[in-house]
């Protein structure tokens, strides 16, 4: 019977309380409700009735705040009220609702004596006869690894009489010395056989007795009330799955003892409750008729690299909005295709603060429109407009249809501050709200400069394929009259002008791929003649470690090391798990460089400078009016394939690659020894990058990252096939992870990206409060496109966005008329986070795109 018990989890505004429904076996039976979503009458009323038992999730703060704890507390006031019989259901605590219980019931909370954040510990399960139920941890075995977030802790010794602790740890380093024997995972190894591996910690490793003991778990002696300290529901703790179910074996005893039915089957009006339930997106029939078609040609078998074609073709040809998706890291699996447009049938700009959507055509007309609604939900209509693409081969010895992801739509990026519409219980700060009579004049809101989110729809492109080193020509043609206005401006109108600029494309690929293989026979001629040879000189290397001398950063040393010490105190006092502060590096550029599409100028030094010093999977090069973007972005924000299979990578832990001879001074053979040695201390660095549990504990971010796609995916379905993987780049090597999981029916991508941004990686958790404390901890300066996410929505559903970071971000002053280049900064804060050494890591970050930028200079 237990798989009918009701279950209502009221959320804290954690982070990670939507992991809880993946240890249900199903989550049909599952509601999730924000702590101040009903007031307390409402809620006894409306709401409890209808549930069998209750879990309190984690989330930042004390239970002592009502601000805080919400109706939580009135919750457990009532389970010892006689009078409330009503009221009286089995409870579940974690973390902060452990610790509420432990609070209302008359024990202590303080500092816990070691700040945990991402750290793991062996608890050690303690059995007990003394209690009308059997414990949540019964028969799990003793110990187990589990994940702790927790700056405060119940005192032991406050402990009141009625709550029995069950389990408890010893305050050692258990963790570290776990990892110390373990090699790391590179991120090419088979992902099928790492979910056993390395979600958790070797047993065999003793856990040493310390004098220092904290509890991990208690429950009540009469009533059906537990807590645990520790996240059962984290990638990387034991047994969750067990407790859960131990709960509602004890909670369906409850019912027998006090002869209580089950609750009636949840309906409608309940289920409109869940904040785990997404807004559904159901298209109107009507516009299930196919409005495009999509006509694809495999240009000539002449192969010209995509970088070339854009360097040899695009300076030569007038005006271009430049959008190019560029996977520019070939050894990157996720480096296949390249999608580059020059000619975007509109341009998009929108503005949070004032909801102003600007819309630029092809034929330079410009229309302004205030939105009802958040930019996201234009975004999602739009394209259902749009959907129903039909793709046809045009030409060519194979009529079969190439797989493309990306079959025309939207790209372009939706920066920081999108926030303001996408993260649930926000509100803009007054500081950071603009009170301009004339929005767009001199001296308006930096979101003029630096618009919120920017987007091109792509109707003409080509897709190169880097793999099969074949470049395909794509365009949109109207199969009927769209009724949205604004699609009625996308597309050829007839199959012939389609055809004229296919074939022109087809010419300028040949011409470009002939000028490539001249100027090679030339240099290679060249390079044979007596001449050339005897004056050859070697080409001096540039010095990666340059840097940023070149920027001025927003916030200097000292001061930064001061919010650090800030954030660090915010853990301390249970704020915040991890906040992630960043700030950002500006250079004004020489006059004679702007950000006109007519001029080539900027945009080299996305293609000769960043793109060969810093290749990356999620590269990009985006030309708007007087901005540019040029992204050489290692981190995937989220991708939602044709089959509705979402992906995040989050990236968190970063050390610098060994790049340079480490030999002692007069000991180096310039040679083989010398390799050998460089590659044998990089291993080292990736072995540290590892087993650093400050590292670790940032890049269990991954718990964070499962928490948003449970929102939108089914959450059965949520997986991490791949955790803390070594990935290695030019200059660096990250710790990455992998969350999958299959989106609910209904949800499109957009939905998708609203719900999940800003990427958790960029903020910290829980992810509300972190980006409350950021807009204080840095001074409410926008972040513009740093930190956004930067990529496509096909016409097709599927969608992939980069973390928009190691980008330089181009745009033109207002007041000067000057182009300044900035380039963002930052890393996850910790407890364990030592302020000068985030300080150096933020630099060691920056260095992706600053000695190009240098270097890029220094040739003007």
């Amino acid at each position: 019977m237990i798989q009918h018990i009701k279950t209502l989890i009221i959320d804290n505004y954690d982070s990670y309380t939507f992991n809880l429904l993946q240890l249900f076996p199903t989550q049909t039976q599952v509601v999730v409700i924000r702590n101040d979503q009903f007031t307390w009458e409402a809620f006894k009323k409306d709401v409890l009735p209808y549930f069998d038992n209750v879990i309190i999730s984690p989330g930042p703060g004390r239970p002592e705040r009502n601000s805080d704890f919400g109706i939580c507390t009135q919750l457990l006031q009532a389970q010892l009220d006689p009078d409330q019989v009503e009221c009286h259901r089995p409870i579940f605590g974690v973390c902060l609702g452990h610790q509420g219980i432990g609070h209302i019931f008359g024990g202590k909370v303080i500092h816990a004596p070691r700040i945990m954040h991402g750290r793991m510990s062996k608890v050690h399960v303690k059995e007990t006869s003394e209690s009308t139920y059997k414990d949540i941890l019964h028969t799990c075995p003793t110990p187990f690894w589990a994940v702790r977030y927790h700056s405060l802790i119940v005192e032991k010794d406050s402990l009141p009489e009625d709550l029995l602790l069950t389990a408890f740890c010893y305050e050692n380093d258990a963790d570290m010395d776990a990892l110390k024997n373990a090699r790391f995972l590179e991120d090419s190894q088979d992902e099928q056989t790492q979910e056993v591996r390395n979600h958790f910690l070797d047993h065999t490793i003793p856990d040493s007795q310390t004098d220092q003991v904290t509890i991990m778990a208690f429950q009540h002696k009469r009533v059906p009330i537990w807590g645990v300290q520790f996240h059962p529901e984290s990638v990387s703790t034991e047994h969750g799955a067990k407790m859960i179910h131990n709960f509602q074996v004890e909670t369906w005893r409850w019912m027998t003892n006090t002869n209580r039915p089950l609750s009636t089957s949840l309906n409608t009006t309940l289920l409109s409750y869940s904040a785990a339930l997404p807004k559904l997106n159901h298209s109107d029939p009507t516009h299930n008729s196919t409005k495009f078609e999509l006509y694809i040609k495999s240009s000539c078998p002449s192969w010209v690299d995509p970088e070339s074609y854009v360097d040899e073709l695009l300076s030569t040809q007038g005006d271009h909005y430049i959008g190019w998706l560029d996977s520019s890291r070939r050894s990157s699996p996720y480096s296949r295709m390249s999608v580059l447009s020059t000619d975007p049938a509109i341009r998009f700009t929108y503005s949070t603060l004032h909801k102003q959507l600007t819309m630029i055509n092809r034929q330079n007309q410009e229309t302004k429109l205030t939105l009802g609604t958040t930019f996201f939900d234009y975004v999602s209509g739009l394209l259902t407009d749009a959907q129903h693409v039909k793709c046809t081969r045009v030409e060519g010895p194979s009529k079969t249809v190439p797989d493309l992801e990306f079959q025309a739509g939207l790209m372009g990026y939706f920066g920081y501050e999108m926030k303001r519409e996408s993260l649930e219980g926000y509100v803009t700060p007054e500081q950071q709200l603009c009170h301009c009579q004339n929005h767009g004049s001199v001296g308006c809101c930096k979101c003029v400069e630096e618009p919120d989110a920017a987007f091109q729809f792509v109707d003409r492109f080509l897709v190169f394929d880097q793999v099969e080193r074949k470049i395909y020509i794509c365009c949109l043609v109207k199969k009927s009259e769209p009724s949205n206005e604004v699609l009625n401006q996308v597309g050829f109108t007839h199959l012939q002008e389609a055809m004229v600029w296919i074939n022109q494309q087809e010419r300028n690929i040949l011409c470009t791929a002939e000028t490539l293989r001249r100027r090679k026979l030339a240099d290679e001629f060249i390079s044979l003649t007596p001449a050339s040879s005897a004056c050859t000189t070697p080409t001096p290397s540039v010095n990666v470690a340059i840097a940023n001398d070149v920027f001025t950063p927003d916030v200097d040393h000292q001061d930064y090391l001061s919010t650090i010490e800030q954030c660090v105190d915010m853990i301390r006092e249970g704020e915040a798990y991890e906040i992630c502060l960043t700030t950002r590096f500006r250079l004004t550029l020489p006059k004679h460089i702007s950000t006109k599409n007519s001029d080539p100028t900027l945009w080299r030094l996305y293609t000769r400078y960043l793109r060969k010093n810093n290749p990356a999977p999620f590269s990009a090069l985006m030309m708007f009016d007087n901005l540019g973007l040029l992204s050489s972005s290692p981190e995937r924000f989220l991708k939602v394939d044709k089959d509705h299979v979402a992906e995040m990578k989050p990236i968190k832990g970063t050390v610098a690659r060994v790049l340079k001879c480490v030999c002692e001074e007069g000991g180096c053979d310039y040679g083989v020894l010398c390799q050998e040695t460089m590659s044998k201390l990089d291993e080292e660095r990736k072995q540290q990058l590892w087993q650093d549990v400050k590292e670790r504990a940032e890049n269990l971010m991954a718990n964070l990252i499962r928490n948003d796609l449970a929102q939108v995916c089914t959450p059965s379905t949520v997986r991490v096939p791949k955790l803390m993987h070594v990935e290695t780049y030019e200059k660096v090597h990250h710790l990455v992870s992998t969350v999958r999981g299959t989106l609910q029916p209904g949800v499109n991508s957009v939905e998708a990206i609203q719900k999940c941004f800003p990427p958790g990686s960029m903020t910290g958790a829980p992810k509300l409060r972190s980006v409350q404390l950021l807009d204080q901890l840095e001074n409410h300066k926008p972040r513009g496109v740093y930190s956004g996410c930067l990529g496509y929505f096909s016409l097709n559903g599927s969608a992939d966005f980069n973390v928009v970071i190691r980008t330089a971000v181009a745009n033109t002053k207002a007041e000067t008329r000057l182009v300044e280049v900035s380039v963002g900064g930052g890393g996850a804060i910790t407890f364990l986070s030592s302020p000068e050494q985030e300080w150096k890591e933020t630099l060691l970050k920056t260095k992706s795109v600053a000695p190009s930028v240098k270097e890029f200079l220094e040739d003007q």
